[in-house]
């Protein structure tokens, strides 16, 4: 029988004509395949994001941050931007109040009502909440296509494809980007990787648009995100690098002159950056550059020009002339006070060693060094391939080469000084792991496949190297990258978590204690407050004031956007004092209810108690007059080998708040080893129980009663005084209240503004 004939002949017969008609198209095999790569990528990059909804999770909004982008996004919807702008909320930061559109960046409530507007003109019926738990998915695969052109157009197609792969598993980016994380970062290192693309792309093509489109992206970052600082200034130092390495050219000096002015333009009409100056001294040193590469680059044409002795004249009275000119304008600023100095958190990132003396940055666990573990967390296999990347830019710097390596250092050091900035480290860190991968698998496959030019040298160098050699190559590579997924995973598995901060009420049943407390807070904080015809203000740490200001619609005396220094010391000293000097103070902010995230009494798990040490350090330094120091609460014993809790530490609100059981006048603690340590004594505690001062029996929390306590740890209600999570307590003031708070003669502090 015929090969050709029955079913198989059949077969192989229909299949020959359908490749003999696609061949007809002339597919670029190398195209398809490029392109079904970064479609499995952009896929895989959607399903991490949306692990929560996969596995069944609520549609939540995740952590404390996001919570004021949505409201705000929910008012410019129903309000319009114009309101917006002018949105005054007298709920935030009693008694000075919050302007919302002038304090806030607009990127990211913004985007959400256009994606909302877009989709409702479609006629897809969505709600603004549904937008801002699927917006950070939009953005992070927005950025993962920005990801593979800017590594597409800094080395090439395969480049691109790494760099996708590595943005779309990046636990640094992907805990940012998850569904339900609806702050400022999500979108702002979209922008940062278009500027990037859009600038390396206008730097090797010289074109106007692109430069354009640069100034753009940088624009809206600076509109979107506080962080717009790193890239503003890494232009300037890269062109600097530029400069210095005689690589000046005309591409560049249109370029980042378009670039920088376009985004001044744009990101200054932002009332958030307009309080910032322009004369401050990070937007000056972009503004300055441009000045400087025209200089060079005249004095360049001009030695190609003059003589010799008539360059070196003019060189000399130019240099006299613009060293005077200087001189006289920076007199004249500093003296009119017109320069304002970066602020307290930049200067803690590029000098980490002077963090200890700004207390209110140390507070945040986020603004600490990097560690390697973290590090390894983060960007796990990349630790180890960005190295080599950094090595090809040095072993050929060409111009993108030495912006790329500009960027990958600095994102390290700054990663390293805080590890919030592990963030900014994610496309860096990416792009550079993969032009390593990339270099190192295409030496491979061009000797695997024959195609590699054997001079003798390169015969001794790559006669070793086969087909074996290359696919052992191939399947460490591929190893390392599939330990990298399975690593993220399991991070974005827990990103994922319901855990992280929900807070928002399902069919009005609360599923967490600070649900059960945002519930108790609207139900009941709508009273009137001690004064009359004002509403109630709650007391708490500012970590919770976005939650209960936007969900629990309760006045508060601080939240996540920690600008007023002094108000934040104020909150700390109202904390730490004893009862009977606290309500003094109390009775002039007009509070009613102090909220305490107690953790069962625990100092540890995130608690307050863990947190009385910044509430002491912050007190300290911004309003010092009201004698709130370490020392009075903290001190080595005899021996010097251990940290003690003085009397004034369990004598103070926060502490006979948390610690308050009625019954056994003990706070209840687990039995497991620790010692307080003289870095942070509130961390940990001994095994023994905490000994609690005249606590015991309702006398012991005088001029407080208990109004609400989450179940906390308690399996029943019947145990939940024993473990409370979250406590609230109602102020019970005396008779002559007024009276003692006159005695404190007290005026609101002026507010120490700085963004930290």
């Amino acid at each position: 029988m015929s090969s050709d004939s029955g079913i198989s002949g059949t077969l192989g017969r229909f299949w020959r004509k359908i490749v003999d008609h696609f061949e007809d198209y002339e597919f670029d095999k190398v195209v398809l395949l490029n392109r079904l790569s970064l479609l499995i990528i952009l896929i895989a990059g959607v399903m991490i994001r949306l692990f929560s909804l996969m596995k069944g999770y609520d549609t939540l909004i995740k952590a404390f941050d996001p919570y004021v982008q949505l409201v705000s996004a929910e008012f410019i919807s129903e309000n319009g931007f114009s309101a917006f702008i002018h949105w005054f909320k007298d709920n935030s930061w009693y008694p000075y109040g919050f302007q919302t559109g002038q304090e806030l960046y607009w990127g990211v409530p913004v985007s959400a009502v256009i994606i909302h507007a877009i989709l409702n003109f479609f006629a897809i019926n969505v709600s603004i909440q549904q937008v801002a738990f699927f917006s950070p998915v939009v953005y992070g695969l927005l950025t993962i296509i920005a990801s593979y052109f800017l590594g597409k157009e800094a080395v090439s197609t395969r480049t691109g494809l790494f760099t996708a792969f590595f943005m779309a598993f990046s636990p640094a980016f992907l805990s940012r980007s998850t569904a339900g994380f609806f702050d400022n970062e999500s979108i702002g290192i979209l922008f940062t990787v278009l500027t990037l693309y859009f600038f390396i792309r206008a730097i090797k093509r010289g074109g106007t648009i692109s430069a354009f489109l640069a100034g753009i992206s940088l624009g809206l970052l600076i509109g979107s995100w506080g962080a717009y600082r790193y890239v503003l200034d890494l232009l300037p130092l890269a062109a600097l690098f530029l400069v210095l390495t005689r690589k000046l050219t005309y591409r560049l000096i249109k370029t980042y002159t378009i670039t920088i002015v376009t985004a001044l333009s744009i990101g200054f009409l932002i009332p958030r950056v307009m309080t910032n100056k322009f004369y401050n001294i990070e937007v000056m040193i972009p503004v300055l550059m441009i000045g400087f590469l025209i200089l060079v680059g005249l004095v360049q044409n001009l030695s190609r020009n003059l003589s010799e002795k008539t360059f070196k004249q003019v060189i000399i009275v130019g240099s006299i002339t613009i060293f005077v000119l200087l001189t006289v304008l920076v007199t004249i600023f500093l003296s009119l006070g017109i320069f304002s100095n970066i602020a307290d958190k930049f200067w803690a990132v590029i000098l980490p060693g002077e963090r200890t003396s700004i207390p209110i940055i140390s507070s945040v666990s986020e603004h600490q060094p990097m560690t390697w573990a973290e590090l390894f967390n983060n960007i796990h296999v990349m630790m180890f391939l960005m190295p080599l990347g950094i090595y090809y830019c040095l072993k050929k710097p060409t111009d993108v080469n030495i912006i790329i390596l500009t960027m990958g250092i600095t994102t390290i050091y700054f990663s390293g000084s805080m590890v919030r900035l592990v963030l900014l480290l994610a496309p860096s860190a990416s792009l550079l792991s993969a032009m390593a991968i990339d270099k190192l698998l295409y030496t491979y496959s061009l000797s695997a496949h024959g195609k590699i030019a054997l001079t003798k040298r390169k015969l001794r160098i790559t006669k070793s190297i086969g087909r074996d050699e290359a696919v052992i190559a191939y399947l460490v590579i591929f190893g390392l990258l599939l330990t990298f997924t399975f690593h993220s995973i399991k991070l974005a598995d827990n990103y994922s978590q319901s855990e992280m901060a929900p807070v928002i009420f399902l069919n009005g049943i609360p599923a967490s204690d600070w649900q059960e407390a945002l519930m108790w807070l609207r139900e009941n904080g709508q009273s009137d407050g001690i004064i009359e015809n004002s509403a109630p203000v709650v007391l708490s740490w500012w970590d919770y004031g976005y939650w209960i200001t936007n969900y629990g619609n309760t006045t508060t005396l601080v939240d996540n956007a920690t600008t007023n220094k002094t108000q934040i010391g104020m909150v700390g000293t109202m904390l730490m004092w004893n009862f009977s000097e606290s309500v003094k103070m109390m009775y002039k902010y007009n509070i009613k209810y102090v909220l305490i995230n107690s953790q069962a009494g625990l100092p540890g798990l995130g608690s307050d108690l863990g947190k009385a040490l910044w509430c002491i350090r912050i007190a300290e330094s911004t309003v010092p007059r009201y004698g709130i120091t370490e020392d009075n609460f903290y001190g080595l014993s005899e021996d010097e080998r251990q940290y003690l809790y003085y009397d004034s530490f369990y004598d103070s609100v926060l502490y006979r708040l948390a610690a308050y059981d009625e019954l056994t006048g003990y706070a209840w603690t687990p039995d497991f080893d620790g010692t307080p340590t003289s870095k942070n004594p509130g961390l940990l505690v001994s095994a023994q129980y905490f000994p609690v001062h005249n606590l015991k029996g309702p006398d012991g929390i005088t001029y407080f009663s208990e109004v609400f306590r989450s179940y906390g740890l308690a399996s029943n209600p019947q145990d939940s005084r024993r473990y409370p999570l979250v406590r609230i307590f109602e102020v019970i003031y005396p008779e002559n209240i007024e009276q003692l708070s006159a005695e404190l003669n007290y005026d609101y502090p002026e507010p120490i503004e700085d963004e930290t």
